[in-house]
């Protein structure tokens, strides 16, 4: 299975994510010197957690994820169609408030 994994990549895309990615980790070092380098420290912290995010996304077959397009299509639209449904949060009704569902509950 790895191999397959491995023959399958795009390798010009995934050496253009890094560049982008190493790119932006200097600036962001740069720009964050006079505090602490709190928001490169984030940014390194969300790289840590979608690196074996996206892993798991390419090992996952293709076909399996077509079989469940039809259920993901329609509990997307659901989710589409309830946001008309919501209380206005900053004058947008775009959003679902879990806090406010979730404070109810108890």
């Amino acid at each position: 299975m790895k191999k397959r994994i491995l023959k399958n990549i795009e390798w010009g895309i995934l050496v253009c994510t890094i560049l982008l990615i190493t790119i932006g980790l200097v600036a962001l070092f740069s720009a964050t010197q006079n505090s602490d380098y709190d928001e490169f420290k984030k940014q390194l912290m969300w790289l840590g957690i979608s690196i074996p995010v996206v892993i798991i996304v390419i090992a996952i077959d293709y076909e399996w994820m077509a079989k469940l397009s039809p259920i993901l299509y329609g509990v997307s639209l659901v989710l589409l169609i309830g946001v008309l449904f919501t209380e206005p949060i900053n004058g947008a009704t775009s959003w679902y408030s879990i806090r406010t569902i979730y404070s109810s509950t108890i």
